[in-house]
């Protein structure tokens, strides 16, 4: 599935259904870290074994794909391009020395590192770099990126560290491409996409996997900067029940636990020598199909924003950690307006006028939502305030599979959905992939010249003035419209030992381990 049907969210999403808390853990504020980075208690050190839990399987074969079984692994034996700082939403180099984007944005100058290697040993060439490329650009491969890698029309080495990337318009939102697009080794390629060999340039090499059960990695000794690589060896072993991860970090078995339900995570936070960190995270919608009454009149969308209370959801599902809002882009978004992310405020009384003005009374529906505790949870919140202004919202709970295969389908099979997708992308990628917001094809059926026209606006803009008013005008016309307004964004949180510092995440919440480090001897 390529992100023009939304792979990356979607992965996400099924990493939810499976840990409930990969997009979960609310915690206290006292343990929650504001930066980004794990709280620790003790100096760096050395060696060891780092073991960390997952809940999901790894899928090795599709990295491109961003899939949530390569949460722990992905970043830490294959690199990018380039990263997005998660503070201020610019890209950093990673296998990118230097680039330089074109003011037009319609092609991009890149200088790679020339002191890269694989872990089969051979020097990383700006030949890779086209070779993955056309790999995400090809639909059958189903990359995260796919849709972004379609502008790309020429690709040309200048060089065996330098190319040349030329787009068919502007396309300033490139470095999302980068993010989810780690370089691969041509002459490896086949076993990697069967799974057999993941041959990456990280600091760690992918040294075995059990299925079902353990994937080794070990430290890169030729790695360009071996010296701060601070582990030896890395165990990621797949535990399916959140429970046991809980007790395995308890007993010390592993440090690290990623897929813990979220009262486990705020429990164990809060006793002496754990903490969580955060990473990512996620925007949570209330979506309805335009064409299903009552919702094929824009009031009865417009009541039903009005009449949830976010900020209820915020505190009793969330535990604080989240923002009530009526925008799903992050705050450091070119354009980010916080007076249009205040413009869904709770006033039911507003609600059932609007529903009166649309003649619809006692109303009832389906909603569909995963089956999380999270996404229960607020489902709970949001029928509830429904029934307070005589709308009667009824779940259908479905698993992540279910879930993915309807939207693959663009059928929902109800006229709303409590949808749960990463709000990493920036918006110019966000309206061309994701599809609740797509102007072809969309998830909730809108089919407007006007919305197009605003989405054509927000892809094409390549000035930061250019993209701070085509935002602007599409926010203005999405809030109005009210077919997908999120309910809170928040950030993903998961938990973990403070004898484990160093772990770096992604702005798309996934975990890098490459500078990971123990401040005290592993148990095992």
């Amino acid at each position: 599935m390529s992100l023009r049907t939304s792979a990356w969210q979607s992965r996400l999403i099924a990493g939810a259904a499976v840990g409930a808390a990969l997009l979960t853990s609310a915690c206290s504020a006292a343990t929650h870290p504001t930066d980004g980075k794990s709280a620790t208690t003790g100096p760096v050190r050395n060696g060891g074994t780092l073991t960390v839990a997952q809940t999901s399987d790894a899928d090795p074969g599709s990295f491109l794909k961003t899939s949530v079984g390569n949460i722990l692994s992905e970043y830490t034996v294959l690199e990018t391009l380039t990263l997005m700082d998660a503070k201020t939403g610019k890209p950093k180099g990673v296998l990118a020395k230097s680039w330089k984007l074109a003011p037009d944005a319609k092609s991009i100058d890149i200088t790679l590192r020339d002191d890269v290697t694989f872990h089969s040993g051979r020097k990383l060439t700006a030949d890779d770099v086209i070779f993955t490329l056309k790999k995400v650009r090809d639909p059958a491969t189903g990359a995260a990126g796919q849709a972004i890698a379609e502008q790309i029309t020429s690709m040309k080495a200048e060089g065996d560290h330098e190319l040349k990337l030329t787009f068919s318009k502007p396309t300033p939102n490139v470095f999302d491409l980068f993010e989810t697009a780690p370089i691969l080794n041509p002459a490896t390629y086949d076993d990697y996409a069967a799974g057999k060999v993941v041959d990456g340039t990280g600091r760690f090499v992918w040294k075995s996997w059990t299925p079902g059960g353990r994937i080794a990695l070990t430290k890169y000794a030729k790695y360009r900067d071996a010296g701060n690589t601070h582990l030896d060896k890395i165990n990621i072993e797949v535990i399916n029940d959140p429970t046991a991860i809980v007790s395995a970090i308890r007993s010390g078995r592993a440090q690290y636990g990623v897929g813990v339900a979220a009262l486990d995570a705020r429990s164990l936070s809060k006793q002496p020598g754990y903490a969580l960190l955060s990473s990512g995270g996620s925007a949570i919608p209330l979506s309805m199909d335009v064409t299903k009454a009552p919702f094929d009149k824009k009031e009865v969308r417009q009541a039903v924003q009005y009449a949830i209370d976010r900020g209820r959801i915020v505190q009793q599902v969330e535990g604080g950690h989240a923002d009530a809002t009526s925008l799903p882009w992050k705050k450091t978004a070119v354009g980010y307006d916080a007076a249009q992310a205040k413009h869904y405020t709770y006033q039911p009384d507003k609600a059932k006028k609007l529903l009166a003005k649309a003649g619809v009374k006692g109303a009832t529906f389906k909603v569909v939502t995963l089956n999380t505790p999270e996404a229960t949870s607020i489902f709970q919140i949001v029928k509830n305030n429904l029934a307070a202004v005589g709308l009667n919202a009824k779940p259908e709970v479905l698993s992540a599979t279910e879930y993915d295969e309807r939207i693959a389908k663009r059928d929902m099979g109800t006229p709303a959905v409590l949808m749960m997708n990463s709000n990493a992308l920036l918006p110019a990628s966000a309206v061309a992939s994701r599809p609740e917001f797509v102007p072809e094809d969309n998830l909730l059926h809108v089919k407007s010249p006007a919305y197009t026209k605003l989405v054509q606006d927000v892809t094409g803009a390549s000035t930061p003035a250019a993209q701070k008013t085509a935002l602007h005008d599409y926010n203005a016309y999405f809030l109005d419209q009210a077919f997908t307004v999120p309910l809170i964004t928040r950030p993903t949180l998961t938990v973990h030992s403070t004898s484990v510092g160093g772990i770096a995440p992604t702005q798309a919440g996934f975990l890098n381990l490459g500078q990971a480090w123990l401040s005290e001897p592993d148990q095992g």
